[in-house]
């Protein structure tokens, strides 16, 4: 009897850790990559992995920092993940280049875009068109740098006029900081921010929104092959399930969105980071239409006008929204309900 105990006790264990095996092989797994280092905005797609969140709507998500949007359509569309973050607009762009390997939108995390121009008071600039005769840095690749001639074309900026200065991606922030640059097209939350760190002050920086000056675009989306899509439909609904559940802890408590953060990086500054949710909340994530109409509410009339005023500025030929963004991978309306934010005037 005693013997026979000492066993049962002993299968216990064992039992348990393969019930446990089993169960996360019975969950579909999401290998996703996102489209820079770790940072404040990205607490929405740590919370529900951290939290246990992920795990009881039945999907094991394995979650990477990534190298840049131009990375990680790459990544997705060689198949080395199944799903990541990436500016949409640079998926177009991937799009047309490998139409063998096109990716397609099945939700956009950001209803507006950050890109921008952020610039030095001193120099004289506090509107577009002051950005002429001026000096711009920017990396050749720079989504602003891109779609600035649209942006160009709204304001009456006289293109001949901008002399631009190629430095890369790392250096760019540096280089406005030491005040060599006069401007930079940038993702502005990443610059404001990075400036802040290095303690320039905010006072004397003058911030050009594209969407506040006549380019309406959306910033990133949750990209993905046609086929991971196809079959795995229930996947990507939990996924985005989980990424409104981490939306709405970000918005609710910075102090749990930071720590869950921390544990991917935790030689991040809190201070930076959560001021870099704020601002992602302000500029990117939480809009009107978000409020009202739930996450990832994209209008296809809306989706098809910025297609046909940004894409020409890439030389390519202009998609269908179809082609580029599709909802039928949204969990319900319920599911994809956003708490309230206020939204600065």
């Amino acid at each position: 009897m005693l013997a026979r105990r000492q066993f049962l006790m002993g299968a216990a264990p064992a039992l348990l850790l393969a019930s446990r095996a089993a169960d996360a092989q019975d969950k579909p797994t999401i290998r996703f990559v996102l489209d820079w280092k770790w940072e404040g905005e990205h607490a929405q797609f740590t919370v529900p992995l951290t939290d246990g969140t992920f795990s009881k709507l039945g999907i094991d998500v394995k979650l990477d920092r990534g190298a840049g949007s131009g990375d990680t359509v790459a990544k997705v569309g060689s198949g080395a993940y199944d799903m990541g973050l990436a500016d949409t607009m640079t998926m177009v762009r991937f799009n047309a280049a490998n139409p063998d390997r096109k990716l397609i939108s099945v939700c956009v995390v950001q209803d507006s875009s950050a890109t921008g121009v952020v610039a030095l008071k001193a120099r004289g600039i506090n509107a577009p068109k002051d950005l002429e005769g001026k000096k711009i840095y920017a990396p050749v690749a720079d989504a602003g740098r891109q779609i600035f001639p649209v942006f160009a074309k709204a304001n009456d900026i006289d293109l001949s006029k901008v002399n631009w200065n190629t430095v890369t991606g790392d250096l760019r922030d540096s280089m406005l900081a030491k005040r060599e640059a006069d401007a930079v097209t940038c993702n502005t939350v990443t610059t404001l921010m990075n400036l802040k760190a290095v303690k320039f002050p905010e006072s004397e920086l003058s911030v050009l929104y594209f969407v506040r000056h006549g380019v309406d675009i959306c910033g990133s989306s949750i990209v993905t092959t046609q086929a991971f899509a196809e079959k795995n439909p229930d996947a990507i609904k939990k996924f985005v399930t989980g990424l409104v559940h981490g939306l709405n802890v970000m918005i609710d408590d910075r102090n749990k969105s930071m720590a869950s953060l921390k544990t991917f990086d935790p030689l991040l500054n809190d201070d930076i980071e959560k001021g870099r949710m704020v601002l992602s909340l302000n500029t990117m994530l939480v809009t009107q239409n978000v409020l009202k109409n739930g996450y990832s509410a994209m209008d296809m009339g809306r989706l098809d006008k910025m297609l046909k005023a940004v894409t020409p500025a890439f030389n390519i030929a202009i998609p269908s929204a179809t082609d580029v963004y599709t909802d039928k991978y949204l969990p319900s309306a319920a599911d994809r309900t956003v708490h309230f934010w206020k939204l600065p005037a």
